[in-house]
């Protein structure tokens, strides 16, 4: 079955992707690999004579990929590839003079073979390519590397589809969460009164002192307002209408992991609000949460 394409400008920054392109005699061959970085960056690997290229290349890239460490790789076979090793006589020669000055001084006798010699440095060197005949390869080479970056795109999209729904889930349990924290504050104030007038009345009691009602509801008054946290489950339902909207836009990986901060914010400032035991926990699920979404916006461009 062949995997759903996000209808959204969404994409995840990992995939892979190969290009191949064939004209006459000539073959290229482009693979990219792309993961996760904070800013774009392109790592280019290819047969000598080929780094010219390098600039149109990561630019071509730079029109499809926004954000990513992406690693190009190009191969290219046939007449517009590098000639090949070949021996490089004049050091070769400087190589055997000295030998033959070191073996004389010493009375040693000549090796009788030159294949130690043929590892020293500069002996076997490359034939770049003609820089003419790199230059007429460009359209081939385009081509690869246009089919490797759709497949690319391809693979970038459909993850994209896998990280929305994954979002939207952790949003529809942030959101859970936060409607059972709100439910659970209003009873904690009702609970403070009735403990407050129980102990109170306790203590005065035995010296036939009741309760003003007054007191209290001042008293109640404060607790609900230092754990007023309405503002706090406000801006939350705000951030997962955000975080719907983004899911739909283009680029959306840096607004998402500010919105992820401040999910973290609201969370940390509802727990230092509200103390209480079932709230505490509400708020450790809570975290687990928005980290688990933090974690998967890394992913997205």
């Amino acid at each position: 079955m062949t995997a759903a394409v996000s209808p959204t400008p969404l994409r995840s920054m990992t995939g892979c992707g190969t290009g191949m392109a064939v004209a006459g005699e000539n073959t290229c061959r482009v693979e990219l690999r792309s993961v996760n970085n904070r800013f774009f960056k392109l790592s280019f690997r290819a047969p000598d004579g080929f780094a010219t290229l390098e600039g149109r290349i990561e630019a071509a890239v730079r029109e499809r990929i926004r954000r990513g460490a992406v690693q190009v790789d190009l191969d290219v076979t046939g007449s517009a590839a590098p000639a090949g090793r070949r021996l490089d006589r004049g050091q070769l020669q400087a190589y055997l003079d000295d030998l033959e000055r070191f073996c004389a001084d010493r009375d040693l006798p000549l090796p009788r073979t030159i294949d130690g010699l043929l590892a020293l440095p500069g002996i076997l060197v490359d034939t770049p390519p003609d820089p003419a005949a790199v230059e007429q390869a460009w359209p081939l080479i385009s081509r690869a590397l246009t089919a490797a970056l759709d497949q690319l795109d391809a693979m970038r999209a459909t993850e994209a589809v896998a990280l929305a729904t994954e979002l939207r889930s952790i949003c529809g349990e942030i959101t859970r969460i936060a409607s059972s924290i709100a439910a659970r504050v209003p009873r904690l104030v009702e609970e403070h009164r009735q403990r407050l007038v129980e102990r109170v009345g306790a203590l005065l009691a035995p010296h036939g002192v009741g309760v003003a009602p007054g007191d209290v509801l001042r008293e109640v008054a404060l607790l609900a307002d230092r754990t007023d946290i309405a503002e706090e489950l406000a801006r939350l339902a705000s951030h997962v209408a955000q975080v719907e909207r983004l899911l739909i836009t283009e680029a959306a990986g840096r607004p998402l992991d500010f919105l992820a901060q401040e999910f973290a914010r609201e969370a940390n400032t509802i727990g230092s609000k509200v103390a209480d035991a079932d709230v505490a926990h509400a708020v450790v699920e809570l975290k687990t949460r928005i980290e688990r979404l933090r974690e998967q916006v890394q992913n997205i461009e």
